[in-house]
């Protein structure tokens, strides 16, 4: 079993998408990962060997050995919980509560993104979680994730890919899109403005849309966040190094 501990710099994940492939409406855990408990491991493949009556090896058969990401989750919000071992969220004015699902053997599956302090990006299209909290002596808590990385169900997704960023400054709106638009948003990268035209009768009160931003980098609001834009919104786009930039999307009605 090879082990290899990992700097995290952030961690998205995403439901998988409807086809089976990585998911798309990234979300970042805000408080991250406790620093060294993120480990992606992989066992070695089991090798069969069949023989002839003399030793000699007629053919061998390998079944890879599995993979899994494991880390403990420092953002114990009761909606991060919910999001990566299902149970229900219920918020009154005294609290926001975690109720873990009846059934402790449901399975949670995401799309998984790790940035690391080398600046290498992971994405593993799908992976299976069981987590559970712990609170220590020393007054730490946090949740516990185990995660088996497995095959997408589409047959052209690759189980895992790992990226080494180039431009880990950039922090870029790369693409926006609103169900409504008939057309492409304008970006305007040295403005840092996006532009809109909708169609004709569209409510914008509550408008969700599809956010690309540079990679490795994260933003906020974030993808798939329903917004009022009757007047323009800002979002922050931090690039993978830290380095934060607001963008202005204006969202017009057509006449």
């Amino acid at each position: 079993m090879a082990d290899t501990s990992i700097k995290i710099k952030k961690l998205w994940y995403a439901d998988i998408a409807s086809d089976g492939g990585v998911g798309t409406n990234w979300k970042e855990a805000q408080l991250g990962i406790r620093e060294s408990t993120c480990q992606l491991n992989g066992s070695d493949a089991d090798v069969t060997d069949y023989k002839n009556i003399l030793g000699g090896t007629l053919d061998r058969s390998t079944l890879k050995g599995s993979m899994t990401v494991n880390f403990q989750l420092a953002d114990i919000s009761p909606e991060v919980i919910a999001d990566f071992t299902g149970g229900v969220v219920t918020t009154d004015a005294n609290s926001s509560k975690f109720d873990a699902p009846l059934n402790l053997q449901q399975v949670v599956e995401k799309s998984i993104r790790i940035l690391t302090g080398s600046n290498v990006l992971f994405t593993m299209a799908r992976v299976s979680f069981d987590g559970y909290p712990m609170i220590n002596d020393d007054d730490l808590h946090y949740f516990q994730m185990n995660g088996g990385i497995l095959q997408p169900d589409k047959t052209t997704v690759s189980t895992y890919s790992m990226e080494k960023l180039l431009l880990p400054d950039n922090n870029d709106i790369t693409s926006f899109v609103l169900a409504a638009q008939p057309g492409a948003a304008t970006i305007n990268a040295g403005a840092h403005t996006v532009a809109i035209t909708v169609a004709n009768g569209t409510v914008v009160t509550a408008l969700v849309p599809v956010i690309r931003v540079s990679l490795g980098a994260s933003i906020l609001p974030e993808s798939g966040e329903a917004k009022n834009f009757t007047s323009p919104v800002v979002y922050a786009v931090e690039s993978a190094n830290g380095i934060s930039q607001n963008w202005t999307v204006t969202v017009t009605v057509a006449p």
